[in-house]
């Protein structure tokens, strides 16, 4: 939906089908990687297994070691932020009204159908109550009753100065193949050779992402965990995390002044697939995407058709409400 979506909103986001590269640093991880490329190529991607040589073209500050990688060239990238704000110039021009900084504190009902919300501005009514909070959706549904079991995995970013080199695609550390079961499925996995990030008391997860944005900046993480309370704040261990890895990976790096640090939170499902259905008479419900990204948009559509009282264009059945999911326990980490 990506090229439709630059057509049609006005002024446009950040938005780059730029290939993306996976790295590995040892023969052995090179013959997981082979497997993997091997059968993401029978599936129909656009991927190839690359030499050392070609992923230091490709990412010049990459450490001199490097044996080769992945290369998928349908990989693309986005700067988020401009993103929504393009859907909010959209949503506008068709005559939406959207307020910011207003707290929803409950869902009004009218018996047992949701007219609307309660906020520190006022209540505001409606034919049709969408919740898309994320992580932050279990709160608010609990409060009509409504059990959507959703985790928050906190991922800790941090950002450098515009950069003179250019790296084009988005770049995944080795590591990064533990979070996948595209990779964890396979005949050659071997989880002792993808380690190493974690230090003795280390409570976060790293999974190596370096992107560079068109400003030049450059974009490390994402150091990972799984508080309870949903606190968008990074930690200095996590920070410290990153700094280790990419110190390592990215030896040019090491003295590059970095401009901002941040946190987001990742929801998900315990079966990483999100909610999108109607769970009560005038309320909606489109939460729990671990890829949002690539998921929103196509959401938004599966939404607009449910509240019109069409059939969506697709089977969202694994998507339904009321599937089993499993509680989410505080602390433990999940897997894609």
């Amino acid at each position: 939906m990506f090229p439709e979506l630059l057509r049609d909103l006005p002024g446009g986001f950040e938005f780059r089908p730029s290939g993306g590269v996976m790295y590995f640093v040892t023969p052995e991880q090179g013959a997981v990687f082979e497997e993997f490329v091997e059968l993401r190529r029978a599936d129909g991607l656009d991927i190839e297994l690359i030499d050392g040589a070609e992923v230091r073209r490709l990412v010049p500050p990459i450490r001199e070691d490097v044996l080769g990688g992945s290369y998928c060239a349908e990989d693309a990238q986005m700067v988020t932020s401009t993103f929504v704000e393009a859907l909010a110039r959209g949503a506008r021009a068709e005559g939406a009204v959207i307020h910011e900084g207003v707290t929803v504190d409950r869902l009004a009902l009218d018996g047992d159908r949701v007219i609307g919300v309660e906020t520190d501005a006022g209540r505001f009514d409606a034919d049709a109550v969408v919740v898309a909070l994320g992580a932050w959706s279990t709160a608010l549904l609990a409060g009509v009753d409504v059990d959507v079991p959703i985790g928050g995995e906190r991922l800790q970013v941090m950002s450098t100065t515009p950069q003179p080199f250019w790296v084009e695609p988005l770049v995944y550390g080795p590591n990064a193949t533990r979070q996948y079961a595209l990779f964890r499925d396979l005949r050659s996995w071997d989880q002792t050779l993808f380690g190493g990030d974690r230090e003795p008391g280390d409570k976060t997860i790293l999974l190596p992402l370096l992107v560079q944005q068109a400003s030049g900046e450059v974009l490390l993480g994402c150091a990972t965990d799984y508080p309870g309370d949903l606190d968008p704040h990074p930690t200095l261990a996590g920070l410290a995390q990153i700094a280790r890895r990419f110190a390592l990976d990215f030896p040019s790096l090491r003295d590059v002044p970095i401009t901002r640090t941040w946190a987001g939170y990742l929801p998900f499902t315990s079966d990483q697939a999100p909610v999108i259905d109607e769970v009560m008479p005038g309320l909606f419900v489109a939460a729990g995407h671990a890829f949002g990204n690539p998921a929103g948009p196509v959401t938004g559509r599966v939404i607009s058709d449910l509240i019109a009282g069409r059939e969506p264009s697709f089977d969202i059945s694994e998507c339904r409400y009321g599937r089993p999911l499993d509680p989410i326990v505080v602390g433990t980490p999940t897997q894609w």
